[in-house]
């Protein structure tokens, strides 16, 4: 009866020690990157820059600010917000205050985003994507991203409102002769 009971009792450890059963996170896992210039073609934008801000507590990513210090595809403003993962286990790259990187992002629902399976090092590292991806240009454009959008809306709107009463006045002009 002993032998019996210790038989089935490593019998049910083993079944509940079955991957299916077990809560195991999975790490982030991606194909290696391809060169800068393949890189460069496939991303929305490249530029290096020196991290502002570092915003964690932003849902499940990290806000990051930095002010573009050069650009090779996508950026022209001097100052531009990505996201990414909070950590390296969900593919987030981490991002230091005061350190310059050279950043691969996708616009994403119109955000930049990064992840650890890019090109995207800190600029100490990323020297030979630099030889390779040659001189970029310096952004010119001191607008905040997105920063004429609710200004650009304010006046079509007020056009718009202006258009439609002004049509419904002259309906009731010409109605009531």
């Amino acid at each position: 009866m002993k032998l019996f009971k210790v038989v089935v009792l490593s019998f049910l450890l083993s079944i509940l020690s079955l991957p299916f059963f077990s809560s195991t996170g999975y790490a982030c896992s991606c194909l290696p990157p391809g060169t800068p210039q393949e890189e460069l073609a496939k991303m929305d934008a490249v530029f290096t820059g020196k991290v502002l801000e570092v915003d964690e507590k932003y849902n499940s990513t990290t806000k990051v600010k930095l002010s573009v210090s050069e650009t090779w595809k996508g950026v022209k403003t001097k100052e531009v917000v990505i996201y990414t993962a909070m950590d390296s286990a969900a593919c987030g790259v981490y991002f230091e205050k005061d350190k310059d990187y050279l950043v691969y992002a996708h616009l994403e629902d119109g955000e930049y985003t990064t992840y650890l399976c890019s090109r995207t090092a800190e600029l100490a590292q990323a020297q030979s994507d630099l030889k390779e991806l040659g001189e970029g240009t310096v952004p010119t454009d001191d607008t905040k991203p997105f920063a004429n959008f609710s200004t650009q809306n304010a006046v079509i709107g007020t056009l718009g409102v202006a258009l439609v009463l002004g049509a419904c006045f002259f309906y009731r002009w010409k109605s009531t002769k």
